[in-house]
């Protein structure tokens, strides 16, 4: 069985740490890394490794007569439209509702883009800027975005392409995302529109294609290897963090350069995790409290930034409790980050579980009407 094939652990733990690092992005405003930017990617990561994954699996066996191609397209998006599209228009038409009657009416929310999946153009091209509390949506654009092209790029090309394709999507989109920096895009367009979002998802899909070619336990020991990774993960983390201080005749390309070692990096470390499978960090990942929020994510991800940055916030009270500042800031974190958990909490157990359970039999409904022993025609 294949690192394709086999369930992966600590991939739930790995999306679990991805929703912190950007809760406390957007709540505590982390200055020293830009700990959404890793969470996000991190995200994208995991979705690249999964996702290509699967596809390149079934275009195997599209090309073994094991399935049909048109099959797989429909299984591929019913699953995928269960998993996203219940919970996120839900959300959106109850923010529709009350943005018109209440909610931020004095800020442009941008829901109709929303709703096609067109956020990140809409931030980084028609706005020029952070929409409130939904600005977190572009990623979700993004991942929309690869869903509807990665499996016809994929399941109509032979399956030995495929690293082909990945590692030439990275290149492609590392040079346009220099490019950016080159010309002065603004902050916006860079982080939600570049290319380069894109390549993070092509590195996991790379990672999942080729990654098992990588020797982690040859010359170099298998700790030495994660030790290596997670310094050039810090080193990049911090120093393009630094680079925002940048004087502007220094920085040119220097930001971008900084980003993509800071992905590749991200990269070195997820592979060691995969394929670390008998690690004491791979066994903290599994454990339950990690697993299910990395289980809840989603949810997670889509109400975290409605909660308001002030619940919890009561400095006359916690002066009276003799609580330090520090304290009264982590209370605070912590009682949004409670209501946040709850929330997708309740999502999960009350809608997005409910949904999940009709992938198998619709697929399987698919599969019978649509048997590999009908196949005709080229693949």
């Amino acid at each position: 069985m294949t690192v394709l094939e086999r369930r992966v652990k600590g991939l739930d733990g790995l999306r679990a740490l991805a929703v912190m690092l950007v809760f406390l992005s957007h709540k505590a405003h982390l200055d020293a890394i830009d700990a959404g930017k890793i969470g996000v990617w991190l995200f994208f990561l995991i979705s690249g490794y999964l996702i290509i994954g699967e596809l390149h699996r079934n275009r195997l066996r599209v090309e073994g007569q094991g399935a049909r191609r048109d099959a797989v397209l429909y299984v591929f998006f019913v699953k995928r439209a269960l998993r996203i599209f219940p919970v996120y228009y839900l959300l959106l038409i109850a923010l529709t509702i009350a943005h018109a009657w209440f909610y931020q009416r004095d800020v442009e929310l941008g829901l109709a883009w929303h709703f096609v999946f067109l956020s990140n153009f809409w931030i980084g091209v028609v706005r020029d800027g952070w929409p409130g509390t939904v600005s977190h949506f572009w990623s979700l654009a993004v991942e929309q975005q690869f869903y509807l092209i990665a499996p016809f790029v994929l399941l109509f090309t032979r399956a030995s392409r495929h690293l082909g394709i990945c590692i030439g999507m990275i290149g492609a989109a590392a040079l346009a995302h220099l490019a950016l920096y080159a010309t002065g895009a603004i902050e916006p367009l860079v982080y939600a529109f570049s290319p380069w979002n894109f390549a993070l998802l092509a590195l996991g899909g790379a990672l999942a294609i080729g990654g098992e070619r990588v020797q982690i336990d040859g010359p170099v020991p298998r700790a030495a290897w994660f030790a290596l990774a997670f310094a050039s993960l810090a080193v990049f983390a911090f120093a393009r963090a630094d680079c925002e201080t940048c004087e502007a005749t220094q920085r040119a390309v220097l930001p971008g350069l900084f980003d993509i070692g800071l992905a590749m990096s991200l990269g070195a470390v997820f592979l060691w995790i995969v394929r670390a499978q008998d690690s004491v960090l791979v066994a903290a990942l599994e454990t339950k409290p990690l697993a299910y929020l990395g289980t809840i994510s989603y949810g997670f991800y889509l109400f975290h930034n409605l909660v308001p940055s002030r619940l919890g916030d009561a400095p006359v009270f916690y002066t009276r409790l003799g609580l330090p500042p520090l304290a009264q800031d982590a209370l605070a974190l912590g009682v949004q980050f409670a209501l946040s958990v709850l929330l997708a909490h309740l999502s999960w157990r009350l809608l997005e579980k409910r949904v999940l359970e009709w992938k198998e039999p619709l697929a399987g409904a698919i599969r019978e009407r649509l048997p590999a022993r009908a196949a005709a025609g080229p693949t």
